[in-house]
């Protein structure tokens, strides 16, 4: 036997007592790591599977409820999409809490309709531009149904320059101030948005229609007699806001 053979045999003795050796002292350990493993993959495909399915049903809940609306059957649809607010897994149970709140609206509890806005607006878990919206609506239906300051409660943070809902944010303030009768306060709200390149056209619009109403109110403070001044209409009622989304 040459030297060469010689070594590599006690080489290879030595290589696998060293592998005896880890595998006397850690066998079970490397066992319950793989196992482990195995059954945490297992675990994984089993929970994404229902997962799947749940999230299935509760779209299927969701279309039934709004199947309801359609029908009329406001009761109905309500109960419906409470209990899937309650229960839904994922992103649905923001979703029936928006389509809930515009149930409220449309069958007239705007309280309702309010405190499903809020809640939305309030689920930090729910997608940011979701609970913008939701809160730009509740703030609408404040304009008629509250004060200003609910509204700004509510709006007023979405009404800064970076915000992507300003604009529908400044003319809920806008229009919650002319409700109360602070007209010249609103001013201001529905000029920033007149003289905004970046306001949408049908929002323009409106505001342009309260600077008009705005003029008018405020001229017809001016002292008798004065030539200038504008006659304001009986009664100004604000243009009513679309969706509030915007």
């Amino acid at each position: 036997m040459s030297n060469d053979t010689f070594i590599r045999e006690v080489n290879e003795e030595i290589r696998q007592e060293r592998m005896r050796s880890i595998w006397r002292r850690y066998g079970v350990v490397i066992i319950a790591l793989v196992a482990a493993i195995i059954l945490g993959t297992i675990a994984y495909v089993v929970w994404d599977r229902i997962a799947a399915e749940r999230a299935a049903a509760d779209g299927d809940r969701l279309i039934t409820a709004q199947a309801l609306i359609e029908k009329g059957d406001f009761a109905g649809a309500e109960a419906a999409l409470a209990e899937l607010a309650d229960s839904g897994t994922a992103g649905y149970p923001s979703l029936a809490r928006m389509q809930l709140a515009g149930t409220r609206q449309q069958a007239g509890d705007l309280a309702g309709a309010v405190e499903s806005y809020d809640a939305v607006a309030a689920d930090g878990s729910a997608p940011r531009a979701l609970r913008d919206i939701a809160a730009i609506r509740a703030g609408y239906i404040l304009v008629d149904t509250g004060t200003p300051d609910d509204v700004r409660r509510r709006v007023e943070l979405l009404s800064a320059e970076d915000e992507p809902m300003r604009h529908p944010a400044l003319e809920a303030i806008g229009l919650s101030l002319w409700k109360a009768g602070q007209v010249e306060e609103a001013a201001p709200f529905f000029d920033q948005l007149a003289d905004d390149f970046a306001t949408p056209p049908a929002l323009a619009e409106r505001a342009r229609m309260m600077q008009e109403l705005i003029e008018a109110r405020t001229g017809a403070a001016a002292p008798a007699g004065d030539p200038a001044a504008p006659t304001a209409p009986a009664t100004g009622e604000a243009p009513a806001p679309a969706d509030g989304a915007q």
